[in-house]
C-alpha cells in the first residue's frame, strides 16, 4: 500500500499564488500591458517568497529537447531574476502547458510540478493545484486529458515541427478558452459546492487552485477554498502571511 503523501515543510513568511494569464502572443491586443503588469509582479516579488505559478501561463507551450518557445523570453528572464532574487519559485502544469521539460529547473531554477503541491507553512496545511483533474462531472475533459498527457503521444508530438504543433494547439487553445469563458461562473459555482466533500480529505485546511478564472474564497468549519482568479480580467492572486490567506489584486 503506497503510504499518504506528506505535506512539504514550507518556512517562508510569504507565499503567493497566481496562474492563469494564458500569454501567448505579445502582439495581440492587450497582451503587452498584460505582460508588462505580471512581470512587475515577478520582479516585486521579495527573495524568500515562496511563489507557486499555478499552470496555464502560457496558452500554449510545449518543449523540446533543445528548443524552447522564444516569445516567451521576456517571461523566462523575470523568472530567472526571481529565482536568482531567492524567490522559492514553483510551477504545476496546467491543460495548455503541462509540457514543461527540464529547462525551467536547469536554466532557470523554477521547480515543476505536474500535480498538486502539499505544503505546511505558518502553521497550516495547504493543497495546491491548477484545478483542471478536480473540477466534477468534466467527464470530456478527463478523456482528452489521458490523451494528451500520455507519454507516447507527447513523444510522437516531439516529432511536429514545432510552428506546425503551436498552430494546431492555437486553434484547440482558442476553442476551449472560448467555451470556458462562456461558463465561468456557473463552474465555479459547481467546484465551489464540489470541494467541501471532496477537497479536505488529505488532513489539509486550505484548498487553493486556478483553472476557473473567477476569483473565490470561501471558509466553512475552519476550512477555506480559494479559486485564485486569473490575470486576464482580474490579476488576482492568493496570498498568505501570519497563516491569514487572502485574495489580493496586483495593480501597481
Amino acid at each position: 500500500m503506497t503510504p499518504p503523501r506528506q505535506f512539504e515543510p514550507v518556512h517562508a513568511d510569504d507565499v503567493r499564488i497566481a496562474g492563469d494569464t494564458h500569454f501567448r502572443d505579445r502582439a495581440l491586443a492587450g497582451e503587452a500591458e498584460r505582460r508588462e503588469r505580471f512581470i512587475r509582479f515577478l520582479d516585486s516579488t521579495p527573495g524568500g517568497t515562496y511563489l507557486v505559478l499555478l499552470g496555464d501561463i502560457f496558452d500554449f507551450y510545449f518543449e523540446y529537447r533543445s528548443v524552447v518557445p522564444r516569445r516567451f523570453l521576456d517571461i523566462f528572464a523575470a523568472l530567472s531574476r526571481a529565482s536568482a532574487r531567492g524567490v522559492d519559485t514553483h510551477f504545476i502544469g496546467g491543460n495548455h502547458d503541462y509540457w514543461v521539460g527540464d529547462f525551467f529547473a536547469r536554466e532557470l531554477g523554477v521547480r515543476v510540478h505536474q500535480e498538486e503541491i502539499r505544503v505546511a507553512a505558518q502553521g497550516r496545511k495547504l493543497v495546491i493545484a491548477h484545478g483542471d483533474l478536480v473540477m466534477p462531472r468534466d467527464y470530456g475533459y478527463k478523456v482528452l486529458k489521458s490523451v494528451i498527457r500520455n507519454p507516447l503521444v507527447i513523444g510522437a508530438s516531439r516529432w511536429i515541427h514545432p510552428d506546425v504543433l503551436d498552430a494546431i494547439a492555437g486553434g484547440v487553445a482558442h476553442a476551449s478558452r472560448t467555451y470556458f469563458n462562456v461558463e465561468q461562473e456557473k463552474r465555479a459555482r459547481t467546484v465551489t459546492e464540489h470541494a467541501w466533500g471532496h477537497f479536505f480529505e488529505r488532513g489539509n485546511d486550505a484548498f487553493v487552485m486556478g483553472h476557473v478564472h473567477l476569483p473565490v474564497h470561501e471558509t466553512r468549519e475552519g476550512k477555506e477554498f480559494l479559486i485564485v482568479g486569473d490575470w486576464l480580467e482580474h490579476d488576482t492572486f492568493a496570498r498568505m502571511t501570519d497563516g491569514r490567506l487572502r485574495i489580493e489584486s496586483f495593480k501597481s
